[in-house]
Order: structure tokens, then C-alpha cells, then sequence
């Protein structure tokens, strides 16, 4: 058989790639929104993850998508980057 007449099939569930359970670890800083009305909506598809989402009236992180690359702090007043961790130094 040749490999062009394979089917193409899916070989995980859909956006099982883009989860990272080793996320936290990943990120220095991650995104916070300090004011929901100063968030420009736009912003939902500056981010590279799809890890903002609207949810009813209001823009929410998924922090299992997120990597902190904060370009969604930049392009948007309202939300603002701070430490994922911010314990005793040295543990990590």
C-alpha cells in the first residue's frame, strides 16, 4: 500500500497538543486582568495560544493554555503581567 492512499485519521483529541500540564512551570509571569472594562476585545486574537477566552461579558484567561508570553498585557490596557511564582527563592 502506499502511504498516499493511508487515511488520515486524528491521532489525539482536538487541542489535547496545545494543553501542557507543565505550563505553570513554563511561564515567569502570567496575565491577569486588573480591569475587565479596559480590555479591548481585539485582543482575543493577538494571543498565539487561545488562551484568552470571552465568556458571557467578560475576557478570561485559561491558564492551561496560556505560556506567559504577555503580547495580550501589551496590545490591551486592563491587563497586567505578574510572577507566576512569588515563594522563597531557591526552591525552584
Amino acid at each position: 500500500m502506499v502511504l498516499k492512499e493511508l487515511p488520515v485519521v486524528p491521532s489525539a483529541e482536538p487541542g489535547s497538543l496545545a494543553e501542557s500540564p507543565n505550563s505553570a512551570i513554563q511561564r515567569i509571569y502570567r496575565p491577569v486582568i486588573a480591569d475587565q472594562t479596559l480590555v479591548n476585545p481585539i485582543v482575543l486574537l493577538y494571543c498565539p495560544d487561545g488562551a484568552l477566552l470571552l465568556k458571557g461579558d467578560e475576557i478570561v484567561v485559561s491558564y492551561k493554555h496560556c505560556k506567559g508570553c504577555g503580547i495580550c498585557a501589551k496590545e490591551s490596557e486592563g491587563i497586567e503581567m505578574v510572577p507566576e511564582y512569588t515563594g522563597p527563592r531557591g526552591i525552584f
